[in-house]
Order: structure tokens, then sequence, then C-alpha cells
């Protein structure tokens, strides 16, 4: 085998890894409903209503309603659908979903009845998560003709990234011609098994006017902690009849930060009647994460490029992989109207929308670490404009309603509709102009539906106690592609592979279902 080494692109950084839109989307389109019982057995319809330490995130003027203290606590079990392709994976585990208070301070005053403040943690996203993809006909395509695609495209490899790794583990070669030639692939398999989640710590202030129009304002701080093992094996052979199968492994962690602010109000605009109507405007989240990577491909090629029949030799990637960089995600608005029923019935209906087009990525200018590196404090143009072209906006509808048999006991139920952000037809293109991609050690991607999350509970009240509890239902599925099969349409594979022309990698359906089981004790005083 001949190998040619490239090494012009590795002035960019000292060292980085893939982080693509796809997971910055993870990370920012984290729709769910976590919280009080209350609020996830309401679907988190309460930026009407009110009076839930909850919605602090949802409508900040939800506070001003707050006529007592209140402290609060939830915890809860949470099982996934799916599993791994080790069948003794079990990724059920408890919750600690919430903890916060609220202190209602009356004023003797005419107009401002109160003045609220609160403090809430809570989380926004539980990233546990496993399931198993296996494709038992990949049609003779191959996740190294992607590879070698990409490479054709950028024309050089590093020691970083995938490409390099593949081509040190002779997975990929390269002749004098350049990487043309099918990998005849007929079978692949993905495991995926990740853990962490995104909290929110939320600050409130809050007032009632008039007990008719209700104002407030909340500051956010986010904590993201996201944690992947990956496994992606391919099944081929050579003309010869020699077995090429490898395997990749990816090993991937994000942690970082985000700050956000939210205005919200509540009126009354019949003062003798029930219904109320809630705004909110949410301003974009500024994250400044870190991602850090660990990559290894076992192949049947030694460090020479000899041929191992009997077994497997592991070529590992650079020791650890990092990129730093800010995400900047969209503006939100948020509409609500609601009511109640004498003591007896209360309902909240919301609308939610969010462009996830406007996902903005650039890379920070302090520290060593990017003293020397040509992209720093720039934006991510090559990856700003693909947002366009895969993400849209996102509508969520909320719906909840309460009835209470008597003065202690309460019954609720609640609904979500979460639209998909991916474009029809959207996909991981990696042949864009973008510093994080130089540096990239997967191809895979997947593409996420609707989503719908149907809730139930229960709840009692006895003097200033009261205790919650909710099941949550949360209904997803996802399309997984092992890689981009664009290669196969144009440019020179097409053409010394005619028999591949416009073949299509098949999908394969995951099921994302996750089941939650919640409680709330809390307090007023």
């Amino acid at each position: 085998m001949k190998k040619y080494l490239a090494l012009g692109a590795l002035f960019l950084a000292a060292s980085a890894s893939a982080q693509n839109i796809y997971q910055n989307a993870e990370i920012s389109s984290t729709s769910d409903v976590i919280g009080t019982s209350r609020y996830v057995s309401m679907g988190g319809a309460m930026g009407a209503l009110g009076a839930d330490i909850s919605a602090i995130g949802n409508n900040p003027a939800a506070i001003g309603l707050f006529r007592k203290s209140d402290i609060s606590l939830t915890a809860g079990l949470l099982w996934p659908k799916d599993r791994t392709y080790d069948e003794g994976d079990n990724l059920t585990h408890g919750t600690f979903d919430q903890l916060g208070f609220v202190a209602a301070m009356h004023l003797d005053e005419p107009n401002v009845k109160f003045v609220n403040v609160a403090f809430n943690y809570q989380k926004k996203f539980n990233f546990a998560n496993a399931f198993y993809a296996d494709n038992g006909d990949t049609r003779g395509l191959s996740q190294v003709d992607n590879l070698a695609s990409i490479s054709n495209y950028n024309n050089y490899y590093n020691e970083y990234n995938l490409l390099g790794t593949a081509f040190n583990s002779y997975v990929m070669d390269k002749d004098d011609v350049g990487y043309y030639n099918s990998y005849s692939a007929y079978k692949n398999r993905y495991t995926h098994y990740s853990t962490g989640s995104t909290q929110a710590f939320d600050l409130n202030v809050s007032t009632n006017i008039k007990d008719r129009y209700y104002l407030g304002l909340t500051l956010g701080i986010e904590n993201v902690n996201y944690d992947r093992y990956s496994l992606y094996a391919e099944e081929r052979e050579d003309d010869a009849g020699n077995i090429l199968d490898y395997s990749l492994y990816n090993d991937q962690s994000i942690d970082g930060y985000g700050l956000n602010f939210k205005v919200g109000g509540i009126v009354r605009p019949i003062e003798e009647n029930p219904l109320r109507v809630g705004l909110t405007i949410e301003s974009p989240t500024w994250y400044r994460l870190k991602s850090k990577t660990w990559h290894s491909i076992d192949s049947k090629f030694d460090a020479d490029g000899n041929y191992q029949a009997d077994g497997y030799v592991t070529h590992n990637g650079y020791d650890e992989s990092y990129l730093e960089y800010i995400l900047r995600t969209p503006w939100r608005a948020r509409l609500a109207i609601g009511s109640t029923l004498d003591q007896y019935l209360a309902w909240d209906i919301e609308y939610e929308y969010a462009n996830y087009g406007k996902n903005r990525m650039k890379y920070p200018d302090d520290g060593d670490y990017y003293e020397s590196s040509s992209f720093a404090g720039v934006a991510d143009k090559g990856a700003n404009r693909e947002n366009k072209n895969v993400f849209r906006g996102q509508h969520t509808v909320r719906a909840g309603v309460e009835f209470k048999p008597s003065a202690d006991w309460a019954i609720r139920f609640g609904y979500n509709y979460i639209s998909s952000i991916y474009k029809d037809g959207a996909r991981l293109n990696q042949y864009i102009d973008s510093p994080a991609l130089d540096y990239m050690t997967s191809t895979n991607y997947m593409n996420l539906s609707d989503a719908n999350v149907l809730a139930c509970g229960i709840g009692y009240r006895h003097n200033r106690f009261y205790i919650d509890m909710t099941y949550k239902f949360r209904q997803q599925n996802g399309e997984f592609y092992a890689f981009d099969d664009s290669f196969s349409s144009e440019g020179q594979f097409v053409a010394d592979n005619p028999g591949l022309a416009n073949i299509k990698l098949q999908p394969v359906d995951v099921n994302l279902n996750r089941h939650t089981i919640t409680w709330t004790m809390g307090f007023k005083f």
C-alpha cells in the first residue's frame, strides 16, 4: 500500500474534535417537560396560570402569582425504551429534577400587591439514552467511501481526525490516482450509549400589580454535562476474499455553561373574569463549551500494513482531541392563555416558537490554546451557513388541565407536541469549510421526528404541606445514518463505480421513547 500524508491543516489548531451542527442541535434543542410533578403533569402549560416554581423558565411572571412562600423538591425514576447491543445494559436510574424556593413578600400598597423573588434548580433535558442501529444491507456503500470522498475534497488528513486514523490503520488507502475505489461493505452496526444532562439555575424577581398584571424577569445559568460512547462496526471484504472488517470507537464529553434571560408578563384582560394571557420573550443562550474526544480503530492490519487474518490490531487516534467554542441558540417566544372555574378546574394552553436555523457557532480568542490558531475569535461561517440548510423553526404546543374533586386532592393531565427541527432531506454535510469538521472523529447523524409528551398526575394538599406524583411518556423516533452517502451521486467515485451510482444508504429507525415517574414534596409558609 502506498501512503501519502498531508499535514497542511495542522496550523488550524493544536487539537480539536468534530463538533458538528447536529451535536449543537442536540444540546440547544432540548425540548422536554421536566420540573415539579404538578408542572410535568400539566404538560408544562403554566405560562398563564402561574403559581408553580417550574414555570420560572416558561414565563417569569408566573412567580408573581405566589401569595405564600414556597419550597419544593422533585426526584424521580427514568427508563428509556431501547437498549444497546449489549442487552445487559440498563439505563433505568433515579433523577434529581428540581429544587427551589419562592419568597413571597406582601406589600401594604394599593397597587403593587407582591414583590416575589425565587431561585430554582431544574433539569432541562436528560441525555441518558441507549440504542443499537443494525443495518443488514449497506447496498455496497461503506463509511470508508465517505471518508475517502471527504479526503479528496479537503486534500489532507492528520493525526487528530478520523481520516488520519483510518489511513494509519490501513482501513483506507490512497494510490496515485486518489480515493476512488469502492470498499464494498455489506453490513454495519452502531451502538450508542450516552449520559448527562443540561441543568438550569434560575434567579427570578416578579411583581403583582392590582391582582391583574404580573411582570417577571428571570436570569438563567445553564450547566451542560454530556458523555457519549459509540461503536461503529463494518463488515466488508476485498476482491481476493480477505475479510476487512473494522470497528471504530468514540468516547466524547461536552462540558460548559450558558447564560440567558427571560422577560414575561401575565394579564387578566377582564377585571372580573379569571381568564389570563401570558407572553414571554427568551433571549438566546450563549454557551461556552468544550468538547473532548478519544477515538480508535480496530482493523485487520498491523502498524506496518501487514494483514492479520486471525485477529485485529488497535490503532489509537490522538490521546485527547478537544475544541473550545461558543454556541448561540435562537430567540424564543411563548404565548399562553388559561383560566380557572371556581376552585375546581384550571386549564392552560401555550404555543412556543424558535428557529434553529439561527444557531450560531464561533471560537473564543482567549487563552494559550488559541494563540496560534487561524480561527481564534471568528465565527464558523461554514457551519453557520449549513444550519440554514439543515434546520428550521420548531413549533411547540403545550396543554394542561387540573381537576380538583375536593379541596385537598387534584387530578392532572398534560400534553406536548414538539415539531421536528430537521428539514426534509437533511444530512450531515462534511464538505463545508469548518475548522471543527477538519478534526472529525465520527460520520454518523440522526434526523429526529416530531415528539409527543403525555403526562398524568395526582396531588394532595394538607394545610401547608403538599405532595404530587406524575407519570410521563415521551415518544420520539429517529432516522439513523452511519454516514453521508452523497458521494454516490456525483464526482469521480460515480465515474469509477457506475454500479453504485445514486445508491442510497437506507436509514435505521431508532426508538427514542422514554418513561419517567416523578415525586414532588413541598411546603408553603
